[in-house]
């Protein structure tokens, strides 16, 4: 089985109208990630025409808007999500709200703490979206070791990095997508460099093409896996089962 651990329903549909109604040509499940109650409704409505998938919904750091943060309580309370996120830091400075100005510091923070503590005091895993903030979130390992379990989507950071958090006593896990069709270094050096049990897989669809395509497809992850397997130099099926695995440890499915 393959195990997405990042997609975006909406936002694939408005590229590929209707692919929720048409299956996919292998075993499969996903995590699906919304940050508005619009979209979370109507990712809602195309999660029952897929395969098994599971809901979370975040504040993007992209996007810091509180105006939602009842919302997400309130979704937790009636255990409509199986997680929380993306919650994060982006500071890759391309908009006023992704550079590192006091203003986009605070409301960026202001989300993430509200949403560490919410995962902590719930029980839930947080997905992180991180980008050019690897020191930012450091400082917040403490809140980050309270949580059951902490995914970070298309990890972007370097292997040390991932140790450290490692370190903190964080449970986190790390992502890989599309970066790596690209033979990101970095994304090579951490997925070679972590244990085995720490690792997922990802499309982020449609985000993040790979080269020559318009946007990432659900069926992308088979591309994703068969080069995290060439890289790792283990066998596809083997780390298939061991996806399946971390997957469900990731976002305890087993609990």
């Amino acid at each position: 089985m393959y195990c997405d651990a990042h997609i975006h329903l909406v936002d694939l549909d408005s590229r590929e109208p209707g692919f929720a109604r048409r299956p996919l040509p292998f075993p499969w499940r996903a995590a699906v990630v919304s940050h508005d109650p619009d979209e979370f409704a109507a990712s809602e409505k195309m999660q029952a025409l897929l395969s098994p998938t599971i809901a979370g919904f975040g504040v993007h750091p992209q996007n810091p808007d509180m105006r939602n943060a009842d919302f997400l309580a309130a979704l937790c309370r009636e255990k409509k999500i199986r997680f929380i996120g993306e919650a994060g830091f982006d500071f890759f400075g391309d908009g006023p709200l992704r550079s590192r100005t006091p203003e986009a510091m605070k409301l960026q923070t202001e989300a993430f703490v509200f949403q560490a503590r919410l995962a902590a005091f719930e029980g839930l895993p947080l997905v992180i979206h991180l980008r050019k903030a690897a020191d930012v979130l450091m400082a917040h390992g403490r809140i980050l070791a309270d949580i059951p379990s902490v995914i970070f989507h298309c990890w972007p950071g370097r292997l040390e990095e991932a140790n450290m958090l490692l370190k903190k006593g964080i449970n986190a896990y790390f992502s890989f997508g599309t970066p790596l069709l690209r033979d990101s270094s970095h994304a090579i050096e951490s997925l070679i460099g972590l244990p085995l049990s720490r690792i997922l897989s990802e499309t982020d669809a449609p985000w993040q093409p790979p080269h020559g395509s318009a946007w990432t497809r659900l069926e992308d992850i088979a591309t994703v896996v068969r080069k995290m397997s060439m890289v790792l130099k283990i066998e596809q099926s083997a780390l298939e089962s061991i996806l399946e695995a971390n997957f469900a440890s990731a976002y305890l499915l087993n609990e």
